[in-house]
């Protein structure tokens, strides 16, 4: 016997009140491109998400781990494809795709081309130009960057900074190479880095990549350093919402998510 011959009857009954109402985000939903071994950026995407009015749908995208300049050049013949998954039936207000040194090295335009190339006219950000638009939201126009990457790859970042007008004035970084490495640091390391620091004359701190767990770290950084504090994965997020046209303070996650709309 089958389960629907169990079944006398199958009802089709109305919508009470005969109303249907929006699916959530109808304020801005937000496309993510995610590494296929990053587990914080969706994550902390996510505890950003103020309410049912906002909405993120993530796509993943294969990385080749060790990270390289040629595993991550590698990637941008697959965004399209990976782009094209993001709810291709419904609106979306932005799309991020969500990897800080492979858009220092694939080109933050080319990235952007590569994304209209399925979804044209979708605002389009990454964690390198949001960074760059953040800081200058912040006023800072010196940084002081701290990197888990290995040295190659954080001298590329910073290079990305540079050409974007943010003057780098100290740099750290942890050497590691491939996105678990990255994922397994404290989110404390973060902080003791970032206390223990001669800043010099920066006027912000900026703490790269999307796998990290530093999210968490940014009001205690502010706190220890007195200098704003930007991370890949706060910064795309704002800059996604920005670009969408949010205005409204989104607390605990840093001086740049409370008034910097």
């Amino acid at each position: 016997m089958t389960a629907t011959e169990t079944i006398s009857e199958i009802r089709q009954v109305r919508i009470p009140g005969g109303k249907t109402e929006d699916n959530y985000g109808e304020r801005v939903r937000v496309g993510l491109i995610a590494l296929c071994d990053d587990l914080a950026v969706d994550r902390d995407f996510a505890r950003m998400v103020p309410d049912d009015r906002v909405a993120l749908v993530t796509s993943r995208i294969f990385l080749e781990q060790p990270n390289s300049k040629r595993t991550f050049l590698d990637m941008a013949e697959r965004i399209p494809d990976t782009a094209a998954l993001l709810c291709p039936l419904l609106r979306l207000d932005s799309i991020v795709f969500g990897c800080t040194s492979a858009t220092s090295y694939i080109g933050e335009k080319r990235v952007t081309e590569l994304v209209h190339s399925v979804r044209p006219g979708v605002n389009v950000t990454n964690p390198g130009t949001a960074a760059i638009a953040a800081l200058r939201a912040v006023g800072a126009k010196k940084v002081s960057v701290i990197t888990p990457y290995t040295v190659t790859n954080t001298a590329n970042v910073v290079r990305m900074l540079s050409d974007g007008g943010i003057e780098c004035v100290q740099v750290s970084c942890f050497g590691l190479d491939t996105d678990m490495a990255i994922g397994s640091v404290p989110r404390d390391a973060y902080l003791e880095v970032a206390r223990a620091t001669d800043h010099q004359d920066a006027e912000a701190i900026f703490v790269s990549c999307t796998a990290t767990k530093a999210l968490d770290a940014i009001d205690a950084i502010e706190a220890a350093t007195g200098l704003p504090c930007v991370t890949s994965n706060q910064a795309a997020f704002w800059h996604a919402m920005k670009l969408a046209g949010w205005e409204e303070p989104i607390p605990g996650y840093g001086r740049l998510m409370l008034d910097r709309w």
